[in-house]
């Protein structure tokens, strides 16, 4: 766990404790109906913003990221639910559950950059709790905003989520934007290591990060000996299939399939796999990741044989 996924779940610490600390003190003036509206509205959006933020930190342990989001998600609901009722103890903590469970799956679905614009969202969501206890009216009838001096109170925290959002949450994206450019130029200098190999067999690797294939585009010559590598940097599997009619000498450690000319290549997370092979037949072929759900996400390029 780095430094972006301890600060936002730190965050979410600071932030239940205030709005356990503001709840205290509103319960006798908002109604049941209210209340559990809040309770609900909190645990919701903090299942969901622990759920992404571990979903896509953790892909490939989806029940590890899924149990421990609804863990976080249902004892904010509890926290927050124990101020006002039994009632609200119930709906926060089966709602915590739920949206925890939700947020895991979906953050085991997207990549990392993906996740970083939904952890913003729903975490703004969860700060914005603040305000309905602004916005509320209590049980006189009366509106909280009806004052000029009232009017501050919620401009103020408005004030501190925008710098917290332009000053904390940032400088902690941009870390994980770093460490993938860090990722990236390994990937580019081995890359040129490829290139200066003999020319009698030419390595091809295709890397995975980010649930993507870093290269798209493969071309080939024809009759030329290929040694083709899969290097799985995610942290779930992956694997590419092609079909190159007249395929020759195809070696392989990996198990290849029975399809005739047919090269699948299959890696675990943070495996490399390779076959060796010849390319006969000029064209341009299709490669996919066949896991479910991959090819859907952008796991595709094209081989071109000349």
């Amino acid at each position: 766990m780095g430094f972006y996924q301890i600060f936002i779940l730190a965050s979410l610490a600071v932030l239940t404790i205030c709005v356990l600390m503001i709840s205290r003190y509103e319960k006798n003036k908002i109604n049941l109906m209210q209340c559990m509206m809040i309770t609900m509205f909190f645990s919701m959006n903090t299942g969901l913003t622990v759920g992404i933020l571990l979903g896509a930190s953790y892909q490939g342990e989806l029940f590890f990221s899924t149990m421990l989001a609804c863990l976080i998600g249902s004892i904010a609901g509890l926290l927050i639910g124990m101020n006002y009722s039994l009632l609200a103890v119930l709906e926060g903590t089966m709602t915590g559950i739920m949206s925890g469970m939700m947020g895991a799956m979906l953050g085991e679905m997207i990549n990392e950059n993906q996740s970083l614009y939904l952890v913003r969202i729903f975490l703004f969501l969860s700060i914005s709790t603040i305000f309905l206890f602004a916005i509320l009216p209590r049980k006189n009838g009366t509106e909280y905003l009806q004052s000029k001096v009232a009017i501050l109170k919620p401009l103020l925290i408005g004030i501190f989520i925008s710098a917290y959002f332009l000053g904390g949450l940032t400088f902690a994206e941009k870390q994980v934007k770093a460490k993938e450019q860090l990722i990236h130029n390994a990937h580019a200098h081995t890359k040129t290591e490829n290139n200066n190999q003999a020319i009698d067999t030419r390595n091809i690797t295709i890397q995975t990060f980010n649930m993507k294939y870093k290269q798209t585009e493969i071309i080939l010559e024809k009759n030329q000996p290929v040694n083709l590598i899969l290097n799985n940097e995610d942290n779930v599997e992956h694997d590419i299939e092609v079909i190159l009619p007249n395929i020759n000498e195809i070696e392989s450690d990996h198990e290849h399939s029975s399809k005739a000319n047919m090269i699948h290549l299959h890696a675990n997370s943070k495996e490399k796999q390779s076959i060796r092979f010849i390319p006969t037949t000029v064209g341009s072929y299709e490669f996919v990741c066949t896991v479910p759900g991959h090819k859907e996400l952008g796991m595709v390029g094209k081989i071109i044989v000349r």
